[in-house]
Protein backbone atom coordinates (compact mmCIF):
# COMPACT_ATOMS: atom_id res chain seq x y z
CA UNK A 1 0.00 0.00 0.00
CA UNK A 2 1.31 3.47 -0.81
CA UNK A 3 2.61 5.50 2.14
CA UNK A 4 0.12 8.27 1.43
CA UNK A 5 -2.86 5.89 1.45
CA UNK A 6 -1.57 4.18 4.60
CA UNK A 7 -1.36 7.54 6.39
CA UNK A 8 -4.87 8.43 5.18
CA UNK A 9 -6.31 5.18 6.56
CA UNK A 10 -4.45 5.66 9.84
CA UNK A 11 -6.00 9.12 10.21
CA UNK A 12 -9.42 7.70 9.37
CA UNK A 13 -9.13 5.12 12.17
CA UNK A 14 -8.19 7.80 14.69
CA UNK A 15 -11.24 9.86 13.71
CA UNK A 16 -13.40 6.72 13.69
CA UNK A 17 -12.78 5.83 17.34
CA UNK A 18 -12.80 9.45 18.48
CA UNK A 19 -16.21 10.09 16.90
CA UNK A 20 -17.52 6.76 18.25
CA UNK A 21 -17.05 8.17 21.76
CA UNK A 22 -18.52 11.60 21.06
CA UNK A 23 -21.38 11.38 18.54
CA UNK A 24 -24.93 10.04 18.82
CA UNK A 25 -25.38 6.72 16.91
CA UNK A 26 -27.15 8.03 13.79
CA UNK A 27 -24.80 11.01 13.42
CA UNK A 28 -21.78 8.73 13.92
CA UNK A 29 -22.82 6.32 11.15
CA UNK A 30 -23.62 9.12 8.74
CA UNK A 31 -20.27 10.82 9.39
CA UNK A 32 -18.32 7.60 8.82
CA UNK A 33 -20.12 6.81 5.56
CA UNK A 34 -19.15 10.25 4.33
CA UNK A 35 -15.50 9.57 5.28
CA UNK A 36 -15.57 6.23 3.41
CA UNK A 37 -15.87 8.20 0.18
CA UNK A 38 -12.18 9.09 0.66
CA UNK A 39 -11.30 5.44 -0.08
CA UNK A 40 -14.17 4.01 -2.15
CA UNK A 41 -15.77 6.09 -4.91
CA UNK A 42 -19.55 5.60 -4.53
CA UNK A 43 -22.85 7.29 -5.39
CA UNK A 44 -25.06 5.76 -2.66
CA UNK A 45 -24.23 4.29 0.73
CA UNK A 46 -26.24 2.34 3.32
CA UNK A 47 -25.29 1.20 6.82
CA UNK A 48 -27.81 -0.83 8.72
CA UNK A 49 -28.69 -3.88 10.73
CA UNK A 50 -31.03 -6.79 10.14
CA UNK A 51 -32.43 -9.96 11.61
CA UNK A 52 -30.37 -12.54 9.78
CA UNK A 53 -32.94 -15.35 9.46
CA UNK A 54 -35.81 -13.15 8.25
CA UNK A 55 -33.58 -10.71 6.29
CA UNK A 56 -35.62 -7.99 7.96
CA UNK A 57 -34.02 -4.52 8.01
CA UNK A 58 -34.27 -3.17 11.57
CA UNK A 59 -32.24 0.06 11.39
CA UNK A 60 -30.80 2.02 8.51
CA UNK A 61 -28.66 5.07 7.71
CA UNK A 62 -28.34 6.17 4.07
CA UNK A 63 -26.26 8.66 2.06
CA UNK A 64 -27.67 10.19 -1.17
CA UNK A 65 -30.55 7.69 -1.21
CA UNK A 66 -33.95 7.13 0.40
CA UNK A 67 -34.34 4.37 3.02
CA UNK A 68 -36.90 2.92 0.58
CA UNK A 69 -33.89 1.38 -1.18
CA UNK A 70 -33.74 -1.39 1.41
CA UNK A 71 -37.30 -1.25 2.71
CA UNK A 72 -38.58 -2.22 -0.74
CA UNK A 73 -35.74 -4.73 -1.14
CA UNK A 74 -37.37 -6.93 1.48
CA UNK A 75 -39.98 -7.89 -1.14
CA UNK A 76 -37.27 -9.77 -3.08
CA UNK A 77 -34.90 -10.49 -0.18
CA UNK A 78 -35.33 -14.26 -0.22
CA UNK A 79 -34.73 -14.43 -4.00
CA UNK A 80 -31.60 -12.28 -3.96
CA UNK A 81 -28.51 -14.39 -4.77
CA UNK A 82 -26.23 -11.51 -3.80
CA UNK A 83 -27.71 -11.57 -0.30
CA UNK A 84 -27.25 -15.36 -0.24
CA UNK A 85 -23.57 -14.89 -1.05
CA UNK A 86 -22.90 -12.24 1.60
CA UNK A 87 -24.89 -14.04 4.33
CA UNK A 88 -23.18 -17.36 3.62
CA UNK A 89 -19.76 -15.69 3.83
CA UNK A 90 -20.07 -13.23 6.71
CA UNK A 91 -17.27 -10.73 7.34
CA UNK A 92 -16.14 -10.86 3.69
CA UNK A 93 -16.58 -8.16 1.06
CA UNK A 94 -18.41 -9.00 -2.18
CA UNK A 95 -19.47 -7.29 -5.41
CA UNK A 96 -22.31 -7.86 -7.89
CA UNK A 97 -19.72 -9.05 -10.43
CA UNK A 98 -18.76 -11.96 -8.14
CA UNK A 99 -21.98 -13.69 -9.27
CA UNK A 100 -22.11 -14.81 -12.89
CA UNK A 101 -25.11 -13.45 -14.77
CA UNK A 102 -26.43 -11.65 -11.66
CA UNK A 103 -27.91 -8.81 -13.72
CA UNK A 104 -30.36 -11.29 -15.30
CA UNK A 105 -31.71 -12.29 -11.88
CA UNK A 106 -35.16 -11.42 -10.53
CA UNK A 107 -33.80 -9.45 -7.57
CA UNK A 108 -31.60 -7.28 -9.76
CA UNK A 109 -34.26 -6.55 -12.40
CA UNK A 110 -37.19 -6.19 -10.02
CA UNK A 111 -35.37 -4.07 -7.45
CA UNK A 112 -31.79 -2.82 -7.88
CA UNK A 113 -32.27 -1.65 -11.46
CA UNK A 114 -35.31 0.39 -10.35
CA UNK A 115 -32.92 2.46 -8.22
CA UNK A 116 -30.42 2.68 -11.11
CA UNK A 117 -27.81 0.66 -9.21
CA UNK A 118 -25.26 -0.91 -11.54
CA UNK A 119 -22.57 -1.93 -9.05
CA UNK A 120 -22.54 -2.74 -5.33
CA UNK A 121 -19.79 -3.62 -2.90
CA UNK A 122 -21.15 -5.02 0.35
CA UNK A 123 -20.01 -6.63 3.61
CA UNK A 124 -22.26 -8.25 6.21
CA UNK A 125 -20.71 -8.52 9.67
CA UNK A 126 -21.71 -10.94 12.41
CA UNK A 127 -22.55 -9.21 15.70
CA UNK A 128 -22.64 -10.38 19.34
CA UNK A 129 -26.41 -9.84 19.53
CA UNK A 130 -28.07 -13.17 18.74
CA UNK A 131 -29.69 -13.23 15.28
CA UNK A 132 -28.46 -9.74 14.37
CA UNK A 133 -26.04 -8.72 11.62
CA UNK A 134 -24.79 -5.33 10.44
CA UNK A 135 -23.85 -4.36 6.91
CA UNK A 136 -22.44 -1.57 4.78
CA UNK A 137 -23.28 -1.40 1.10
CA UNK A 138 -21.79 1.09 -1.36
CA UNK A 139 -23.41 1.56 -4.79
CA UNK A 140 -22.58 3.10 -8.17
CA UNK A 141 -25.00 4.08 -10.91
CA UNK A 142 -22.54 4.16 -13.81
CA UNK A 143 -22.05 0.76 -15.46
CA UNK A 144 -18.64 1.90 -16.72
CA UNK A 145 -17.46 2.64 -13.17
CA UNK A 146 -17.16 -0.71 -11.32
CA UNK A 147 -15.51 -0.98 -7.94
CA UNK A 148 -11.84 -1.97 -8.09
CA UNK A 149 -10.02 -4.75 -6.26
CA UNK A 150 -8.08 -2.09 -4.34
CA UNK A 151 -11.38 -0.62 -3.11
CA UNK A 152 -12.55 -4.12 -2.13
CA UNK A 153 -9.38 -4.72 -0.06
CA UNK A 154 -9.61 -1.34 1.67
CA UNK A 155 -13.27 -1.87 2.56
CA UNK A 156 -12.48 -5.39 3.81
CA UNK A 157 -9.71 -3.96 6.02
CA UNK A 158 -11.93 -1.20 7.45
CA UNK A 159 -15.10 -3.24 8.09
CA UNK A 160 -14.03 -4.88 11.40
CA UNK A 161 -13.04 -1.43 12.69
CA UNK A 162 -16.36 0.11 11.61
CA UNK A 163 -18.29 -2.73 13.24
CA UNK A 164 -16.33 -2.51 16.50
CA UNK A 165 -16.57 1.31 16.57
CA UNK A 166 -20.35 1.12 16.15
CA UNK A 167 -20.59 -1.24 19.14
CA UNK A 168 -18.45 1.19 21.14
CA UNK A 169 -20.60 4.11 19.99
CA UNK A 170 -23.80 2.38 21.13
CA UNK A 171 -22.29 1.43 24.47
CA UNK A 172 -21.20 5.04 25.05
CA UNK A 173 -24.85 6.10 24.70
CA UNK A 174 -25.59 4.03 27.84
CA UNK A 175 -23.07 5.78 30.10
CA UNK A 176 -25.70 7.70 32.02
CA UNK A 177 -25.68 7.37 35.83
CA UNK A 178 -28.36 5.19 37.40
CA UNK A 179 -28.85 3.13 40.56
CA UNK A 180 -27.72 -0.48 40.91
CA UNK A 181 -31.19 -1.87 40.25
CA UNK A 182 -31.58 0.10 37.02
CA UNK A 183 -30.46 -1.22 33.65
CA UNK A 184 -30.29 0.59 30.33
CA UNK A 185 -30.50 -0.35 26.68
CA UNK A 186 -30.25 1.23 23.24
CA UNK A 187 -33.16 -0.08 21.16
CA UNK A 188 -34.01 0.53 17.50
CA UNK A 189 -37.49 1.27 16.13
CA UNK A 190 -38.11 -2.46 15.53
CA UNK A 191 -37.51 -3.19 19.22
CA UNK A 192 -34.11 -4.83 18.64
CA UNK A 193 -31.75 -4.36 21.61
CA UNK A 194 -28.51 -3.03 20.12
CA UNK A 195 -26.62 -2.59 23.39
CA UNK A 196 -27.50 -3.02 27.07
CA UNK A 197 -26.13 -2.38 30.54
CA UNK A 198 -26.81 -4.78 33.43
CA UNK A 199 -29.20 -5.66 34.92
CA UNK A 200 -31.39 -4.89 31.87
CA UNK A 201 -31.23 -8.41 30.38
CA UNK A 202 -32.03 -10.00 33.75
CA UNK A 203 -35.06 -7.73 34.17
CA UNK A 204 -36.36 -8.85 30.76
CA UNK A 205 -35.98 -12.50 31.73
CA UNK A 206 -38.00 -11.87 34.88
CA UNK A 207 -40.76 -10.15 32.90
CA UNK A 208 -41.03 -12.55 29.94
CA UNK A 209 -39.57 -15.72 31.43
CA UNK A 210 -36.96 -16.39 28.71
CA UNK A 211 -34.04 -14.88 26.85
CA UNK A 212 -35.34 -11.86 24.96
CA UNK A 213 -33.30 -9.78 22.53
CA UNK A 214 -36.08 -7.46 21.46
CA UNK A 215 -38.91 -5.48 23.03
CA UNK A 216 -42.54 -5.33 21.83
CA UNK A 217 -42.84 -2.28 19.59
CA UNK A 218 -46.20 -1.52 21.26
CA UNK A 219 -44.19 -0.21 24.22
CA UNK A 220 -43.07 2.78 22.15
CA UNK A 221 -45.02 5.66 20.66
CA UNK A 222 -43.57 7.40 17.60
CA UNK A 223 -45.63 10.48 18.50
CA UNK A 224 -43.96 10.90 21.90
CA UNK A 225 -40.28 11.64 22.48
CA UNK A 226 -40.62 10.24 26.02
CA UNK A 227 -42.65 7.32 27.32
CA UNK A 228 -43.34 5.01 30.24
CA UNK A 229 -44.47 1.36 30.32
CA UNK A 230 -45.11 -0.85 33.35
CA UNK A 231 -45.32 -4.66 33.25
CA UNK A 232 -45.65 -7.29 35.96
CA UNK A 233 -42.05 -7.08 37.15
CA UNK A 234 -40.32 -4.34 35.11
CA UNK A 235 -40.94 -0.66 34.49
CA UNK A 236 -39.47 0.87 31.33
CA UNK A 237 -38.98 4.54 30.64
CA UNK A 238 -37.64 5.69 27.27
CA UNK A 239 -36.69 8.72 25.25
CA UNK A 240 -36.06 9.00 21.53
CA UNK A 241 -32.41 9.31 20.51
CA UNK A 242 -31.56 9.93 16.84
CA UNK A 243 -33.93 7.30 15.46
CA UNK A 244 -33.37 4.95 18.41
CA UNK A 245 -34.76 4.67 21.93
CA UNK A 246 -32.70 5.01 25.09
CA UNK A 247 -34.56 2.78 27.57
CA UNK A 248 -34.20 2.62 31.35
CA UNK A 249 -35.50 -0.49 33.08
CA UNK A 250 -35.95 -1.18 36.79
CA UNK A 251 -37.98 -3.57 38.94
CA UNK A 252 -41.59 -2.63 39.53
CA UNK A 253 -41.91 -1.00 42.96
CA UNK A 254 -44.84 -0.84 45.36
CA UNK A 255 -45.32 2.75 44.24
CA UNK A 256 -45.67 1.62 40.60
CA UNK A 257 -48.51 -0.72 41.64
CA UNK A 258 -50.60 2.11 43.06
CA UNK A 259 -53.56 3.41 41.02
CA UNK A 260 -52.38 6.24 38.78
CA UNK A 261 -54.19 9.03 40.67
CA UNK A 262 -52.89 7.81 44.04
CA UNK A 263 -49.37 7.63 42.62
CA UNK A 264 -49.66 11.15 41.20
CA UNK A 265 -50.80 12.49 44.57
CA UNK A 266 -47.98 10.67 46.36
CA UNK A 267 -45.33 11.97 43.97
CA UNK A 268 -46.53 15.57 44.30
CA UNK A 269 -46.78 15.34 48.09
CA UNK A 270 -43.32 13.76 48.36
CA UNK A 271 -41.72 16.63 46.41
CA UNK A 272 -42.90 19.14 49.03
CA UNK A 273 -46.43 20.24 48.08
CA UNK A 274 -49.05 20.53 50.83
CA UNK A 275 -52.41 18.69 50.80
CA UNK A 276 -54.10 21.83 49.47
CA UNK A 277 -51.48 22.43 46.77
CA UNK A 278 -51.72 18.80 45.59
CA UNK A 279 -55.52 19.08 45.53
CA UNK A 280 -55.38 22.27 43.46
CA UNK A 281 -52.93 20.77 40.94
CA UNK A 282 -54.99 17.59 40.57
CA UNK A 283 -58.40 19.29 40.58
CA UNK A 284 -59.66 17.26 43.57
CA UNK A 285 -60.49 18.05 47.19
CA UNK A 286 -57.90 18.04 50.01
CA UNK A 287 -59.91 15.25 51.66
CA UNK A 288 -59.52 13.05 48.57
CA UNK A 289 -55.78 13.75 48.64
CA UNK A 290 -55.65 12.61 52.29
CA UNK A 291 -57.47 9.38 51.40
CA UNK A 292 -55.04 8.70 48.52
CA UNK A 293 -52.06 9.28 50.82
CA UNK A 294 -53.49 7.14 53.62
CA UNK A 295 -53.87 4.17 51.24
CA UNK A 296 -50.38 4.81 49.87
CA UNK A 297 -48.78 4.89 53.33
CA UNK A 298 -50.52 1.62 54.21
CA UNK A 299 -49.50 -0.13 50.97
CA UNK A 300 -45.88 1.04 51.23
CA UNK A 301 -45.61 0.29 54.95
CA UNK A 302 -44.53 3.82 55.88
CA UNK A 303 -45.96 6.49 58.17
CA UNK A 304 -44.43 9.86 57.25
CA UNK A 305 -43.61 12.21 54.37
CA UNK A 306 -39.83 11.75 54.67
CA UNK A 307 -40.16 7.99 54.09
CA UNK A 308 -42.41 8.62 51.11
CA UNK A 309 -39.83 10.99 49.62
CA UNK A 310 -37.11 8.36 50.01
Amino acid sequence: MEDGKFAQINQFLLVLYQDARQLAPYAFQQRMLEHLAEFVDYDYAVWGGAREAEREVTDLVTINQSPELLIQWQEVAHQDRFCDLTLNHLNHTWMFDDIADYRNSLAYNEHWRAFDIQHMISTIMSEPVDGYVSYIGLCNTDHARPFSEVERHIKQFLMPHLSEALRLNRQMALHIPGDEEEGMALVNHKGMILASRPPFDQLLREEWGHEKFSLPTTIFSEDNAFGDWCGESIRLQYRQLNGHYLVRGRPVSSLDKLPSRAREAAELYATGFSHKEVARRMGISPETVRKHLARTFTQLGINNKASLAR
